[in-house]
């Protein structure tokens, strides 16, 4: 299960990486364009960039709480762990 999500989280990663570089390579070219455009990318890329860190971290919690509520499930739980 945690192969799964970690091939969910490498694949939204790459779909970041992919959007970032549309948005922020074409401001490296020689074409100028107005600088409010440009601003508008930078900006875009950011909040693409902060709603993937929001999207993980709750894809993480859920899918961690998943897999610690299966592990308790089946006599695994924590309560006597005590090496009295």
């Amino acid at each position: 299960m945690l192969a799964v999500f970690l091939l969910i989280v490498w694949g939204m990663f790459l779909c970041v990486l992919y959007l970032m570089s549309v948005f922020v390579i074409p401001l490296s070219m020689p074409y100028h364009e107005p600088l409010l455009i440009s601003i508008y990318r930078i900006g875009v890329a950011f909040i693409v960039l902060i709603v993937w860190v929001i999207a993980w971290h709750r894809l993480a919690i859920f899918w961690l709480y998943r897999i610690l509520r299966r592990s308790n499930r089946y006599g695994m739980s924590r309560q006597n762990d005590s090496p009295s």
